[in-house]
């Protein structure tokens, strides 16, 4: 059975063409998910493990991890930078630096703030002592007119050694010459970085004395451990010492947990794919079964089991789901390759080539021949059912079952489902349901839409009557052979509409939520901002002469 069924599908590929095309579509989807979320999780732990080389860390008791991505973050709890200067001090310490960070808007050689997308534009302290910084061309800056530029930010901003140019730093606009390319800074992935000399730096970025944390890199005559318990013994109490591998943990998980949000955002149209191609493979089966009802008739006449030819066609669909798993795992690293090479150009180079770890892998081929599999069920079960007298007759035309116990289930279904999101849609502030607001939402919304998928082959007949009427009276003869046509099998062609009525509500879904964000969106900001004209910076911090300079325009 499993050579007929082979056999089955290599005469029939372009029959089973669109349905392997589905699992394709969906587990491209999957693939690449799994795909993007390894490369970016490489290149943000690489820009981690890059930025943060010291061995212990000392922070505010109770604060947050330092996050060089988003260094205009405010933190919740500072040390005094005097700080590093005592634990300096303390046996087995070679260095104690201060992290002195903050907004750099850097202004290219076009007159235009240099930017790459979404990646941070930052300043930093120039440190002799520092072992992640390295002056690659030109000279350290010294005083508040002098800056050294990252290598990938030099060529970006299209400003070489000996230009002059502003930056935008505390609220102050400022000439400035770049004097120098300082390296080592490991992967920046996109990032704007500005070296300011110390002095400057701890200026514009601590005014107030106070740091988010301080870097004390050992001299390698302890562990990790024993160097951190030294620091932690001689911290006062409202500060706290994490060892370099916990920090650095720390900040990889807040960035793992960022990056779930996108990946569920992407498996949520991986499954859409999915549960659309499940239809589209379930009714290739059908239409299948159908055709060769006779030649699977002629198999139970020969000696074959129901269970053999059930059998036989999920083999069928094995092999479907597998070829479509091949080609959507090749597809989704195709499509996550492609990304690399467009952040690439916007800058933002992604780490190493695109990962094809096992998992990958082994869920992609799996999730893909299980939709496949799953939808063939109800096909092969009616294959399985043919009777063997099936095969000495000319006319095999299925018979229609009754839709009653369809026609109710679907009905019951429908309503829970109308109810529960009418329910969420009116709940108040308290009660259950105004806690589980989404949950309810969204499990009446799934609800109606398989109640309308189980009532569409009873409503089939008079709602096709009605949308045929205009087609029969127009072009009577094809009209009418059409209409005789879709209302011969209600469940054939409820089943045929499924997927496109699935994809339509998925359409429509979007485009309301899309035209409720902007109207919201359009009430808030005119509700908020009344005057004619707004000015802000990237960094929201105005500088000082702006409001003097606006008002003399």
């Amino acid at each position: 059975m499993r050579r007929v069924a082979v056999r089955a599908v290599r005469a029939h590929l372009v029959k089973f063409a669109l349905s392997v095309l589905a699992v394709t579509l969906g587990v491209s989807f999957v693939s690449g998910t799994f795909a993007l979320r390894a490369m970016l999780t490489d290149t943000f732990d690489g820009i981690v493990e890059g930025s943060m080389l010291a061995d212990t860390y000392v922070r505010g008791a109770g604060g947050a991890a330092v996050d060089m991505m988003d260094p205009i973050a405010p933190a919740p709890d500072l040390v005094p930078i005097e700080l590093a200067s005592e634990l300096s001090t303390v046996d087995g310490v070679e260095l104690a630096l201060p992290e002195l960070t903050g907004s750099v808007i850097l202004v290219g050689a076009d007159g235009t703030a240099v930017s790459t997308g979404a990646a941070p534009s930052f300043g930093l302290a120039w440190t002799p002592e520092d072992p992640s910084q390295e002056i690659v061309a030109g000279t350290a800056p010294t005083g508040p007119h002098e800056i050294a530029l990252e290598p990938a930010t030099l060529t970006t901003s299209g400003l070489a050694l000996g230009d002059e140019t502003r930056i935008v730093v505390a609220g102050e606009v400022r000439d400035v010459t770049v004097v120098g390319e300082v390296g080592g800074l490991g992967p920046v992935s996109g990032a704007t970085i500005t070296v300011l000399d110390a002095a400057t730096a701890r200026a514009d970025f601590a005014p107030d004395g106070l740091v988010p944390s301080i870097a004390v890199h050992g001299a390698g005559t302890v562990s990790e451990d024993e160097l951190t318990a030294r620091v932690a013994a001689a911290l006062p109490d409202d500060a706290e010492a994490l060892t370099g591998t916990a920090m650095r943990a720390e900040s990889s998980a807040e960035i793992a947990e960022s990056l779930g949000f996108v990946t569920t955002f992407l498996l949520v149209f991986a499954l859409i794919a999915l549960f659309v191609g499940a239809f589209i493979i379930a009714n290739t089966f059908a239409m299948d079964i159908r055709q060769r009802q006779r030649e699977l008739a002629m198999l139970r006449a020969v000696g074959a089991s129901p269970a053999q030819v059930f059998g036989s066609v999920l083999v069928q669909a094995t092999v479907v789901g597998l070829v479509g798993s091949l080609l959507g795992l090749l597809g989704g690293i195709g499509l996550v390759a492609g990304l690399q090479v467009v952040f690439g150009q916007m800058g933002m180079e992604l780490a190493g080539q695109v990962p094809v770890d096992p998992t990958t892998v082994l869920v992609s081929l799996a999730v893909g021949t299980l939709v496949a599999v799953l939808a063939a069920v109800v096909p092969a079960r009616r294959a399985a059912l043919v009777r063997p007298v099936e095969a000495m007759r000319e006319d095999t035309a299925a018979t229609e079952r009754s839709l009653r116990t369809r026609g109710w289930i679907g009905t019951a279904l429908t309503l829970a489902g109308a109810g529960a999101t009418l329910a969420a849609a009116l709940a108040g502030s308290d009660g259950a349901i105004a806690d589980n607001r989404g949950s309810v939402l969204g499990a009446g919304a799934g609800a109606v839409v398989v109640g309308v998928l189980l009532l569409a082959p009873v409503l089939a007949r008079g709602t096709l009557r009605v949308l045929a009427a205009p087609f029969t009276w127009a072009v009577r003869p094809v009209g009418r052979l059409a209409q005789g046509n879709v209302l011969r099998s209600p469940r054939r062609t409820a089943s045929t509409a499924s997927a496109l009525m699935i994809g339509m509500a998925l359409v429509g879904a979007v485009a309301v939520m899309a035209a409720s964000t902007q109207a919201s969106i359009r009430d808030v900001v005119e509700s908020d901002f009344t005057a004619d004209f707004i000015v802000t910076t990237p960094t929201q911090i105005v500088p000082a002469g702006a409001l003097e300079a606006v008002r003399a325009a």
